[in-house]
């Protein structure tokens, strides 16, 4: 996967426009990034400016959903572009996601309709504040349709980390099949799988401000179980009447003792 490294020096910061300083192992490009018209103007004309021309749409992304943290002069990020990456639009979540990384490659894509013939895996996570409990619960479903349940309690741990789990475990007892479809309401596991891991694993597992990245361990391991298959994800609304993914539900509430 052909990708470039930078590291970004915000010198300048308001509501119109951004300059920054960019550099990697080689050059340096000063750029000025217009949050009006969110065009990038440079100030160099070397092979790093050209690269981030190639790369503007990526760029011009990171830039805004820097803009959107907070953003002040002095601050470093650290970015990672990614050849031919596709960044997903706010309505592909409501689609299936398809991620295929099989014969080493990666190729991510949203169709309207579920695939066929695949195993399918439905699953929730469950947190209790109260009670100091979590758990999750989860369905494998086969292609004959035939279903095994699984479940797990734990002391302490938390929602997100909870929902990571939940796939985790339905993953592992499909390590032999290539075609599977997870369901789950979580948009923090979708989000992660179909884009984030992506970059967070050519960035040394940090995020773009350098600190670590939270559940790596986790994130690393569903990396490796997504690799050399087809995996497709359904975000379903929690509480929506659907069958497993209510049943699933109860099963992480009753699991973190709730």
């Amino acid at each position: 996967m052909k990708h470039y490294k930078l590291k970004v020096n915000i010198e300048n910061f308001n509501d119109k426009e951004i300059t920054c300083l960019v550099e990697n192992n080689l050059e340096i490009a000063r750029i000025l990034y217009s949050q009006q018209t969110q065009e990038i103007f440079f100030q160099e004309d070397n092979i790093l400016a050209e690269t981030i021309r190639n790369y503007q749409f990526q760029f011009v992304k990171i830039l805004r959903s820097a803009a959107k943290g907070v953003l002040c002069p002095g601050q470093v990020i650290n970015c990672v572009l990614i050849e031919n990456f596709n960044f997903l639009n706010e309505v592909d979540y409501n689609k299936y996601i398809r991620i295929d990384t099989r014969n080493n490659k990666l190729e991510i894509k949203s169709y309207e309709n579920s695939m066929t013939g695949c195993y399918r895996l439905f699953t929730d996570g469950s947190y209790a504040i109260e009670q100091g409990y979590s758990g999750y619960g989860g369905i494998i479903e086969n292609t004959e349709g035939e279903q095994e349940v699984f479940c797990q309690s734990f002391k302490k741990g938390a929602s997100n980390l909870m929902e990571l789990m939940a796939v985790i475990e339905g993953l592992q007892h499909l390590s032999a099949v290539a075609k599977i479809q997870i369901n789950t309401d979580s948009r923090f596991v979708i989000r992660g799988m179909a884009q984030w891991v992506h970059f967070w694993k050519l960035n040394n597992w940090q995020t773009a401000y350098g600190s670590q990245v939270k559940y790596t361990q986790h994130w690393k391991q569903l990396d490796r179980l997504f690799q050399n298959k087809l995996v497709e994800l359904k975000w379903i609304k929690g509480h929506s009447g659907h069958t497993e993914q209510d049943f699933c539900h109860r099963l992480a509430r009753k699991s973190a003792k709730i």
